[in-house]
């Protein structure tokens, strides 16, 4: 069965688990973290959708002024800002695509897999629009297995003018898919898979692009106490460096591939044309 990687975890208690393992002195910052909505959010659905999304909107909010204060730290972490950073980098680079496309082109189909709350796709559409640009000949896709995340997916999209096809499945298993795209955003859904998924999932998208097309996707190195934060929340996470990226979608069968990271040097970015 196809596991929800959006919502990867529902821990019946990591208070107990704590308290049965003997770590008593933790405690104390696990029930301090919980009146943050973000830090609560990853304890209760350990890398949800909704956690992302909490980073990419930057608005702190939490219970009482302590919940609050929390989490607008928390949204301040070095780690957390470079979290927010993949976002920007699939915005900008699909804003940069649509605009070149766009004059030499009919129509373009762009796909977010696994979609969360598609924010990148919205932003990106928002600023060709504000650019002058129009997104009459542009067509949004949206891929999850969760039937309530693609409901959500959808509203958020129709709120801001912007009308999403959706398509319910297993982001690794092709038969998901009905359709052809000439740009793939896929940031914060690699970090939960090993080499061979990660690779299979690239081996999928570089069949499903069309020539010339463009797969964006992202990779995070390991910190200390951020690596704490994740397995206090039970996220087993896969740290990969820019390189470690393109070696899997060389693997994959791209061959036009290049790499960054951002000013922090905590997420790495990969762009990979076919």
């Amino acid at each position: 069965m196809a596991e929800f990687y959006n919502r990867t975890r529902r821990s019946s208690s990591i208070g107990n688990k704590l308290l049965r393992s003997g770590r008593l002195l933790e405690l104390p910052i696990y029930w301090l973290l919980r009146t943050s909505d973000l830090a609560r959010e990853g304890f209760e659905n350990s890398g949800s959708y909704r956690f992302a999304d909490h980073i990419y909107r930057n608005q702190p909010s939490g219970r009482y002024f302590v919940g609050r204060w929390l989490d607008r730290r928390i949204l301040k972490m070095q780690a957390v800002e470079s979290f927010r950073n993949r976002f920007f980098m699939a915005r900008d680079e699909l804003a940069r695509f649509l605009e070149e496309r766009m004059q030499r082109t009919g129509s373009v189909d762009v796909l977010s897999v696994p979609c969360g709350i598609p924010r990148d796709l919205v932003t990106a559409g928002d600023r060709h629009r504000a650019r002058g640009g129009s997104l009459e000949r542009v067509r949004f896709h949206v891929l999850d297995l969760d039937e309530q995340v693609l409901s959500q997916a959808r509203q958020f999209a129709s709120e801001h003018g912007i009308a999403v096809t959706v398509h319910r499945g297993d982001a690794l298993d092709i038969r998901s898919y009905d359709d052809q795209f000439d740009f793939i955003t896929s940031t914060g859904f690699g970090e939960f898979l090993d080499d061979s998924q990660l690779k299979q999932l690239y081996g999928v998208f570089h069949r499903l692009l069309r020539p010339g097309g463009v797969l964006v996707s992202s990779a995070m190195r390991r910190l200390p106490f951020a690596d704490y934060l994740l397995r206090l929340a039970e996220l087993k996470v896969h740290y990969r460096s820019p390189g470690d990226l393109a070696s899997l979608a060389r693997a994959a069968g791209f061959v036009d591939v290049s790499t960054s990271s951002d000013d922090c040097s905590i997420q790495g970015f990969l762009k990979a044309s076919k």
